[in-house]
Formats: C-alpha cells, structure tokens, sequence
C-alpha cells in the first residue's frame, strides 16, 4: 500500500490500537487520535483495574476462611490506599509505555478532540487532517441515571478510586457491572445493596449459573433488592437518601448510602464527533449505520469495538479492530463472533459460550442439557468451593456442543478450552472421551459429559 494512503484512527483502546497497528504494518500511514490517555477504557476505567480490585477482594475472601483451613489469620483488616496502590501498579506494568508502542510502528500520535468537518476530514483543536480512510474507535460510555439528584450517582469509574472503602454501597442496576461490583466491594467489607430492574440479576445469563452467584453473594451480605428502581437521589455525597420504587406496585422506600453506583449499561460514546457533517447516518435509536463488515454509511469511515454497538469486550474489540484494517486495506472481511467466551467476574465467577437455553428455543434449535454441580468434585470441596456448576447444551440432531455455562471459581479459565471445542465442532462424545485432570476444576467437564 502506497503511503499515500491515510488513515484517522479515532481512539487508543484495543479496538483502535488493533486497526492502526495492523495497518502500519500493511504501509499505511496512520494517525491516531486520542482525548485521554492512550490505552482505552479497558487499561484506565474497565477491565483491568477492576480486576485488580476483584483480587484484592479474592484475597480476603480468602483470609476470612482462612481458619477453616488451619490458617490463623485473626485481625485481617482491608488496607483501602494498598489496595488502591495495588491497582495502580498492575495496570501500569500491564501498559507499559503506550505512546512508545505507536511510535515504534510509525504511528503519529494527536492528543486532543477529534471532529469532522467534511466527510473526509478530522480536525483536532483547530488542525485539519485529510485522510483516506478513517476508523471510530471510540468506546463507550456509563449510562447516567436520568433521575432527580442523578449527579449524586457516581459511574463504575469512579467506584475504582473511591478515596474511601464505603460503609454503604448502594448499586443502581443489576447487570454484570453491577455483580461484579458487588462482589469486589462485600467482600471487603462494604454493605451493598443492588437494586435491579427485573426480578433476578443478568438476564441475559443462564439462570441456573446467576442463581450460584446470587447465593454466594448473599452469604457475603450483598442485600437484592428485585423488580425495583432507584427513582430519585438527595442528601450529599458520603450521606445519600435514595428512594426505590418498586415496579409493580409503585411504593417507594428510603435507603440510605455513602455511595450510590450508577450500573445500568454502557452506550457508545460519539458526542461531538460532528457524525452528520461526514456524512455517517444514525439510527431511530441513535445508534451509527453500519453494513456486515463494519462500514459506516460514508464508505470511508468505519467502526471497531464498543462503538459498534456489538458486544462489549476488549478481546471482541481488538478482533474487530484487526478485521476492519484488513477491510480497509482491501480484503473485505465479516467480522465472525458467534463463539466468544466471556466472564462476569462476581462471586464466583460466570463464563458462558455459545447459546443460552432461551436463545436455542427462540431459534428452533432442539437441544438437551448435560449438567452437574461442584459437590462432589475434588478440587472444590479441598478449596470449600462446591456451590458451583457446568451445563452443557448439546444439538438434538448431531450432538454438538453449542452452549457452555459455568459457575465457579476458575471458570473464565475453563470456558476459552471449551470455546475452541465448540468452534471445532466438539460432540458430547468428544467431551466424555477426552479424560479430565484430577483433581482439577476442569474434571468437571467430563463429568458433565457423562451426566
């Protein structure tokens, strides 16, 4: 590719950085174009901040049960600021030096705003950028909640630097977001209540996997407030009066919170982006146009990551931002995700792959279930984790494995094996002949095969 050819990547996260990395590589010339730090969501606000608070959390867990096993820990207290320290230190080492990363590849680097002025131009603070071809990488964004004293709800970015661990954390929604919250902060001795809108938490999950995490949760403290939502927010931070009104009957009550976390989804993020000007056109509920392959309605701007409006997921991010370059480059590619595992990282953890059991009903698919619980398996009942499960969902017609759930404490760990069965076109026969580890959490596998 001559370079000549120019392309605007809008955004430094994985979507933005899998595109612009990809085409450097192919000879483009590549500008990219970042308002905030350059790593994206993931490495500042999402993934791995959250994960770093989710194993400080792991680890007290831990010291409370840590007598069961003959370890006495007496006096265990939760240092809030090491805590906070420990984040810090594991997304920096996991960043490493971003902005050196793109200018080893050649990639220009524009700190700033980014708009269009025309459907082939970008201006940044005042300086217009020509370009060729242009890649919308920018993210998404928390949902706010749209109510009286909504201002006093803070987002999930700033419940990972609270400059205190609060007494009372109040949750406003009851996705993963939401769970996984609710885990970090009750096992580090917050009182959290989460409010949902629907009568169990994560819908969108297996219901037999939620309902381990919800029980693990209560144990913890966490207090389910069902069919319900926060109407209005008054008081001050640190002292929040928050009424909740029940869907069904339109009673209210007042709680009261040092914290209030707005949880209640993500949207993408593209306010002042001038998309009418270049011509990208957007939806009735305001979401960009986009054909299979990810291109906007002006054939030189295309979409990667959470922009997209798809699945919001990092790994999903930077293969979409990889499909697209080659796209762009000339080799039109679908963007394939119908096998994606993923995680909800609660208490414990919840992995999925493949169809949920509503999902293969509402296709037509006949299936039947192969489940088994943790109870009797080696590894959870020498760790004291036996209230967890696998469910396998098999194609009536030829047996394939078409959806994988698991609760447990390993189960992201578990699900990616079974995600590449399933994209081979593993059978149940496959599963009960491949022999598991014991003891292992994995035996669980073939175990469930065989039930």
């Amino acid at each position: 590719m001559s370079e000549s050819q120019h392309v605007v990547v809008i955004g430094s996260g994985a979507a933005g950085s899998g595109a612009a990395r990809t085409l450097a590589t192919k000879g483009w010339r590549v500008t990219m174009v970042e308002r905030d730090r350059v790593g994206g969501t993931c490495l500042w606000r999402g993934c791995m901040p959250k994960k770093a608070l989710y194993t400080s959390a792991k680890m007290m867990r831990y010291v409370a049960d840590a007598d069961r096993f003959g370890i006495d820990l007496n006096g265990a207290t939760v240092d809030w600021q090491t805590v906070l320290a420990w984040k810090w230190h594991s997304q920096e080492t996991y960043a490493g030096d971003q902005e050196a990363i793109l200018s080893e590849r050649g990639i220009e680097l524009i700190k700033g705003d980014a708009r269009f002025s025309s459907p082939d131009t970008v201006v940044v603070d005042g300086r217009e950028i020509a370009m060729d071809a242009c890649v919308l990488a920018t993210g998404s964004e928390p949902r706010a909640l749209q109510i009286p004293g909504g201002d006093l709800a803070g987002s999930s970015s700033e419940a990972l630097r609270y400059p205190e661990l609060p007494e009372h954390l109040l949750i406003a929604g009851g996705g993963y977001v939401g769970m996984e919250f609710a885990g970090i902060f009750a096992s580090l001795g917050s009182r959290v209540t989460l409010v949902m809108s629907g009568p169990r938490p994560m819908p969108s999950m297996d219901p037999d996997a939620v309902d381990v995490a919800r029980r693990h949760l209560e144990r913890l403290g966490v207090e389910f407030v069902a069919s319900s939502r926060v109407t209005s927010l008054a008081g001050a931070p640190e002292d929040i009066s928050v009424e909740v009104t029940d869907n069904a009957t339109g009673t209210t009550a007042t709680l009261g919170a040092n914290r209030v976390l707005a949880a209640i989804g993500r949207r993408p993020a593209i306010g002042g982006l001038m998309l009418d000007i270049a011509g990208v056109e957007l939806d009735d509920l305001g979401r960009i146009v986009a054909d299979a392959r990810l291109r906007t309605t002006n054939p030189k701007i295309w979409l990667a990551g959470d922009v997209a409006g798809g699945m919001m997921q990092t790994p999903v991010a930077s293969y979409e931002g990889r499909t697209v370059a080659a796209s762009i480059d000339g080799d039109l590619t679908i963007p394939d995700c119908h096998i994606v595992p993923t995680t909800v990282f609660t208490v414990p953890q919840l992995a999925q792959v493949g169809l949920t059991e509503a999902q293969a009903e509402a296709q037509g698919i006949e299936y039947h279930v192969a489940m088994q619980s943790f109870e009797y398996l080696g590894a959870a009942i020498v760790e004291n984790e036996q209230d967890g499960m696998i469910k396998f969902l098999f194609a009536t017609e030829d047996e394939r494995l078409i959806g994988v759930h698991i609760a447990g404490p390993t189960a992201s760990d578990i699900a990616y094996g079974l995600a590449v069965a399933m994209r081979a076109g593993a059978t149940s026969t496959t599963i009960k002949d491949t022999i598991g580890i014991h003891p292992a959490y994995s035996e669980i596998a073939n175990w469930a095969a065989w039930a």
